[in-house]
């Protein structure tokens, strides 16, 4: 594509853009323009809906005046005698009639039936607030809907004179008001009720033909094409003698030839617009191509000598464009014989460098003791290609044994890393072993009424078992076992924080299914890990020896009574805290007598597997305790525990410990003692 194609179809480009945005801005200037006309006609709407009922307001306290003045029509209205109100409003002219100047004259009030002279029924004519109003004297006047296609608008008038207040009440039909308004705006005008039914139209035929539209748009005020005519239509919201929304008046006001004239105007400016577009790119086409075609001519005589023409000869110019491409191009024709000597020399020391690093490529090949394959002969091109493959497979051995040490010398270090590292591992597990057994109680609680006896073995260097036991009160013991879930460093940070929130909470919260309750929503609160702790958490009054618990997903404990006998205690239901936010938590009794003790303990207990993979299992767990039960010695808390764990080191015979081994006894020796 020529040069001046380019510049003309750029302009062309920047003109169709300029053109666009003009277009655009005017899109939005017509915009802004429609949206302040919309107010502008809105406003012009309610103003003429208003002056219409004013104008009607009027014309009907005019007739009530000349009415009330009649000599015997005050009486008449109090009697609600009907034919000679008929009379009297005969004579002044006003007498009510479907087409005349009144549609409706009625008494209401006074106790007596409702005389109603016209079209409608009294009981339509006002509603009960508005007929409270107008018998209190107030001015009661607007737009009555009184069927479903008649609207009224109404005054109201209290009679003068003594006894029960009565209303006279005249009507005029809106129609009157519509074309009131037709006759200032020129528009046809439409009263549709809440539903959008029609109730009263100065043009039915031109309604018919835009309700449908008029429904589909649902504006306050848009634009509308009917048969080929314009019109705007205005929507306003109109409402009844109570201030209640009644309906809506839409106005269709015939626009079509403003319309036709603006469609012409604009047709004419894009026309012009084109026509000078047009102009602008011809003449721009034809100045380039006048411009332009002494520089032709010196690209065709560059091509030439691009081509190996040395027989070119360029006309002599002066400081014009093509006299400064003449002598470019004779600068350009020294340069490619000035770049041809210089290649042939370096073609010559290129050959003699080749020789020498051949000579040291092979030396250094027979010195690695891997001979590289090498044939002597053949094209400048072919050697250079040896070279290049030669070469190519040398720095490959070479990197290859330079990243062979590289990673012997990097997983040295590492592994001298991982050693310092794993020694000071180690070293930490252990101080966060003794510190972790060091915050576990180790005192048995001061009171002769109870015995305690506590174990723990954790499988790993910490664990997430965890016991303890405190005083609530001077006569109440709290106690808890719990194990949780995983093992190593995080399930020990995680029982820390649980074992110290439910002691805090246990000072202040003493009933065991609120402190509960509170325990889980603070841990389930930002538990981002989900992790979960199961325990055994009761109260034991040491005075009466009752032991009020909640088992959060743990496993039941076990009952050592006097008799001998061994009974497991009843679940609660509960899940392991820290799950769910808002979990009911249950409790329960547990009566302890004097001597009975209570057996608690973690499912490594249940979980020990012997080296063939059996489970240790509950059922040998109650072996055990009714075999320490029956053993005597009921006067100490610790014969079950160490007799249960002597049974689950037989069992396990050396195998290793697969989780955390926590026990707890507790024996209640009574408020006697």
């Amino acid at each position: 594509m020529l040069l001046r194609t380019r510049i003309t179809l750029m302009v062309a480009a920047s003109l169709l853009l300029l053109a666009a945005g003009w277009r655009v801005a005017t899109l939005v200037r017509d915009q802004l323009a429609e949206r302040r006309l919309a107010v502008a006609v809105q406003t012009a709407h309610a103003a003429l809906w208003s002056q219409a009922l004013a104008a009607q307001d009027r014309e009907l306290d005019e007739r009530m005046d000349k009415l009330l003045l009649m000599p015997g029509f005050a009486l008449s209205a109090r009697q609600a005698d009907a034919p000679a109100l008929e009379r009297l409003l005969a004579d002044a002219g006003a007498q009510p009639a479907q087409a005349g100047p009144l549609q409706v004259a009625a008494v209401l009030g006074g106790g007596r039936a409702p005389a109603v002279l016209g079209v409608a029924m009294a009981r339509e004519l006002l509603d009960a607030d508005s007929l409270e109003r107008a018998v209190t004297g107030d001015s009661v006047d607007g737009l009555r809907l009184v069927g479903p296609r008649q609207a009224l608008v109404l005054s109201t008038r209290r009679l003068p004179g003594e006894g029960e207040p009565q209303v006279l009440v005249l009507a005029r039909d809106v129609r009157q008001a519509l074309d009131h308004i037709r006759d200032r705006s020129g528009a046809e005008l439409t009263l549709l009720d809440l539903r959008g039914r029609l109730v009263a139209t100065t043009d039915e035929a031109l309604w018919r033909q835009a309700a449908g539209h008029v429904a589909q748009r649902g504006a306050q005020v848009d634009a509308l094409r009917l048969d080929g005519r314009s019109y705007t239509v205005s929507a306003l919201a109109v409402n009844d003698l109570a201030g209640h929304p009644a309906g809506s008046v839409v106005a269709l006001l015939d626009q079509t030839r403003d319309a036709q004239a603006q469609a012409f105007l604009g047709r004419l400016v894009l026309a012009g617009m084109g026509l000078a577009v047009l102009a602008v790119l011809l003449a721009l086409n034809a100045y380039l191509r006048a411009s332009l075609r002494p520089l032709e001519k010196s690209i065709d005589a560059l091509a030439a000598l691009a081509q190996g023409d040395d027989s070119v000869h360029l006309p002599a110019g002066g400081n014009d464009e093509i006299g400064r491409i003449a002598r470019a191009v004779a600068t350009f024709r020294r340069n490619a014989q000035e770049l041809a000597a210089t290649r042939a020399l370096r073609e010559r020391v290129r050959r003699r460098q080749e020789r020498l690093l051949r000579t040291r490529l092979q030396v250094l090949a027979e010195a690695t003791q891997q001979p590289l394959a090498w044939h002597a002969g053949g094209s400048d091109e072919e050697q250079l290609r040896q070279l290049a493959a030669v070469m190519n497979e040398l720095s490959g051995r070479l990197v290859e044994q330079h990243q062979r040490l590289t990673g012997m010398v990097q997983e040295l270090r590492e592994a001298l890393v991982t050693k310092t590292r794993l020694a000071g591992l180690e070293q930490e597990l252990q101080i966060a072993a003794q510190v972790q057994l060091s915050i576990l109680p180790h005192n048995p609680p001061q009171d002769a009424r109870v015995q305690l006896h506590c174990h723990i073995t954790p499988a790993r260097e910490v664990g997430g078992d965890f016991y303890d036991y405190f005083f609530i009160d001077e006569s109440r013991l709290g106690f808890v076992i719990a194990d949780v879930s995983g093992k190593g460093v995080p399930a020990a940070l995680f029982m820390t924080i649980t074992r110290t929130l439910l002691k805090a909470t246990a000072q202040f919260v003493g009933e065991p299914t609120r402190c509960l309750t509170q325990l889980n929503d603070l841990l389930a609160a930002e538990n981002e890990q989900m992790m979960f702790v199961t325990l055994f958490y009761g109260v034991l009054d040491l005075a009466s020896g009752q032991a009020q618990y909640v088992n959060a997903g743990h496993n039941p404990p076990y009952v050592l009574r006097a008799d001998g006998s061994v009974q497991a205690v009843a679940r609660t239901g509960g899940m392991a805290v820290a799950v769910s936010e808002g979990f009911p938590y249950r409790s329960a009794l547990l009566q302890l007598q004097p001597g009975e003790r209570l057996f608690l303990y973690t499912d490594g207990v249940t979980e020990a597997f012997d080296p063939d993979g059996r489970e240790y299992g509950e059922e040998r767990l109650e072996r055990a305790l009714r075999r320490a039960a029956a053993a005597g010695a009921p006067d100490t808390a610790e014969a079950p525990a160490r007799a249960v764990l002597a049974d689950v080191h037989q069992f396990e015979r050396g195998a290793p410990q697969a989780d955390d081994i926590t026990c707890m006894v507790l024996r209640y020796v009574g408020a006697a003692h």
